[in-house]
């Protein structure tokens, strides 16, 4: 019985054994319609192709996709292997295969991702952590002395008398009514109407839909702690990418060198093409 000769590959002119395709019944439905049916270039990758395609879904490196489809492999061999399968036609038709298989399956699409990497571009980071400006001790105190609150001047009081003070001898300072959130008062001759600023962090139970997605988490030390934030202008940036922008903005771009001779020649200063010889 003569031996199978394989079929032959496109991509490498020369014949390869054939993967055997899954059942018909095996492949996802695309849309609520009939199973999308294997094409016929998926049907020629190899067991090892096969391998690296689910491999490379894992986190989409292809060096790391290589060296765990074939197991003791150098890394730099994985990585020039890795880049080459990409640039199979065979191959990416199998991954993005995969991937909208799994888009389908999870129901993560391009869509969901672009709003999500919007909203932590446009998320306003003062909902997580704010810097306000208030007044000080002495802005709104009478004479401008040190100010209390209610709270304050009755504990102050109750410490002084508790010492066998005379309760006449109290010093009130610059009386109560002291609140934080009011302005700085333009006179004050301790803050010189700068006031204090103090640091607030936001409740995370009450964030918005942007803020949550640009919070990410807090991390406690011994200086206190710090509130985390995804980069807004990586998730700017990838977004400018997904619109095209920066290829907008590349085929605008005029001749930097052409730009600025055309800027000289348009100002007063004259234009030297050959600077004289000193004889």
């Amino acid at each position: 019985m003569p031996k199978d000769k394989g079929v032959p590959n496109p991509a490498t002119n020369c014949k390869v054994s054939a993967a055997p395709a899954p059942p018909f019944s095996k492949w996802k439905r695309v849309n609520g319609e009939s199973p999308a049916r294997p094409s016929e270039a998926e049907r020629l990758l190899t067991a090892n192709e096969e391998r690296f395609c689910q491999e490379y879904l894992i986190d989409l490196n292809a060096t790391q996709a290589y060296m765990r489809a074939r197991p003791g492999v150098k890394v730099t061999t994985s990585s020039v292997e890795g880049a080459k399968l990409l640039r199979n036609p065979q191959v990416a038709a199998r991954i993005t295969r995969l991937m909208a298989e799994r888009s389908v399956k999870t129901g993560i699409t391009a869509e969901r991702v672009l709003q999500e990497l919007w909203a932590i571009a446009s998320a306003d980071p003062r909902e997580l952590v704010e810097h306000i400006v208030g007044c000080c001790r002495h802005c709104h105190g009478e004479r401008f002395r040190h100010q209390r609150t209610v709270g304050e001047m009755q504990r102050d009081r109750a410490v002084w008398l508790e010492k066998g003070n005379d309760g006449a001898e109290f010093d009130e300072h610059g009386g109560i009514g002291f609140d934080p959130r009011k302005a700085p008062n333009p006179e004050c001759p301790e803050c010189f109407g700068r006031g204090h600023g103090r640091t607030f962090l936001g409740d995370t139970r009450k964030l918005s839909a942007a803020a949550a997605a640009l919070y990410a988490g807090v991390k406690e030390s011994k200086e206190g702690f710090e509130v985390k934030m995804h980069s807004k202008l990586d998730a700017l940036e990838k977004v400018a990418k997904h619109i095209g922008l920066y290829e907008k903005h590349n085929q605008q771009k005029a001749d930097p060198l052409g730009s600025l001779l055309a800027a000289i020649g348009r100002s007063a200063l004259p234009v030297v093409k050959e600077p004289p010889r000193d004889d």
